[in-house]
């Protein structure tokens, strides 16, 4: 049961003239992709959102013969996949309605990293692209921030470099089948991403997909689908970058560029996206930091962790009840840990000359460090 419900799956995604968001209409409206490949399911079925000829016409055999063939080839090399409905489906990039429905993938790591950023670019990277690089890679490596790109040449396979230079996770989305490595000079590249914990490769092409140019406007909607936001680093008047920025903007997600030279033919790029407000302006690792707020997260982690050190049974059920109720009376605070209000008076003045518990008006008590 369990390689039918793949092979339906994988068969989804084959069907001929059904696109990510026709398929999950299929999915919302028969509950399961099972039902689609049931012998008894009838096709005059009337499906909102599909042309009637065009569904009673849908080659479900072809589908599933071609299903056959990939799952076959996905067993046989280790390669995981992630169906749309999956737990484990990457969850930014569920909101978008072009996602995906199945992705393959290799590596050790996951899909919904706290914080996860796209780092693009020309493939005709300067010097001055990687002196950015540099200094980005090496500012947000105390973050743990996933990066993701697009092992192509340029920005994406140095950024893959850096990343795994400073242990900074990082994935690469493919243009094509995982059969093979384009370019091919990235091969040993892509062979540590695969050695390395929390990095890896991922596509939404079943092998023997060749690297065509048409694959990889799609291949950059999962780049920017499946961040917070994305950062362009140098970028020409149009290329994949920009696509790729354009489509995060789509998403709703955050776009920060740096700034270049005006006569650059590189810098035109991420210019024309700040001057049209399509990107944020940032010059260095420390502003992205600043203004996606990672200092701040960090700083309530670090309280968070330390509330409960240092401090015996009675006082840690103090704390977590006064952090429970945000701010508590003292009759309150004794009727729910069942003990005397002199005992905890004694314990509340203790944790207050602390620093960890403040007294408010109207002899309430509250946390004075979250």
């Amino acid at each position: 049961m369990k390689n039918n419900h793949l092979n339906h799956q994988v068969a989804l995604t084959q069907l001929e003239g059904v696109g990510p968001r026709k398929a999950k209409v299929l999915l919302a409206y028969l509950g399961s992709e099972d039902k689609l490949f049931e012998d008894s399911f009838n096709l005059r079925t009337a499906i909102p959102g599909f042309a009637k000829e065009r569904f009673r016409n849908l080659n479900r055999a072809k589908a599933l013969n071609d299903a056959k063939s990939i799952i076959e080839f996905v067993k046989k090399n280790g390669i995981d996949t992630t169906f749309f409905t999956s737990k484990d489906y990457p969850r930014r990039l569920k909101e978008c309605s072009d996602g995906p429905m199945l992705l393959y993938h290799r590596g050790d790591f996951e899909f919904n990293h706290r914080k996860t950023i796209a780092i693009v670019g020309t493939r005709n990277m300067t010097s001055y692209g990687k002196q950015l690089i540099n200094e980005l890679i090496s500012a947000i490596a105390p973050y743990n921030v996933q990066v993701i790109s697009g092992l192509a040449y340029g920005v994406d396979g140095y950024t893959h470099k850096k990343c795994l230079e400073h242990g900074v996770p990082t994935i690469g989305v493919l243009g094509h089948g995982l059969d093979r490595i384009y370019p091919n000079q990235h091969l040993k590249l892509a062979k540590k991403m695969l050695e390395t914990k929390g990095c890896g490769l991922v596509t939404e092409f079943p092998h023997n997909t060749k690297p065509d140019r048409v694959n990889f406007p799609q291949r950059n909607r999962i780049v920017a689908g499946m961040t917070d936001a994305t950062i362009v680093i140098e970028s020409g008047a149009k290329g994949g970058s920009l696509i790729t920025a354009l489509l995060a903007n789509d998403y709703n997600r955050e776009v920060f560029a740096f700034p270049g030279n005006v006569e650059r033919p590189f810098s035109r790029g991420c210019n024309e996206l700040i001057s049209n407000s399509k990107a944020h302006l940032i010059t260095c690792g420390k502003d992205l930091i600043r203004l996606m707020e990672w200092e701040k997260d960090d700083r309530e982690k670090v309280i968070q962790a330390n509330l409960f050190e240092g401090l015996d049974g009675d006082e840690t059920l103090i704390v977590k009840a006064i952090k429970e109720f945000e701010k508590i009376s003292l009759d309150v605070l004794s009727v729910r840990l069942k003990k005397p209000g002199h005992v905890l008076s004694g314990l509340l003045l203790g944790l207050e000359l602390r620093g960890i518990v403040m007294t408010l008006p109207g002899k309430k008590y509250a946390l004075s460090q979250v």
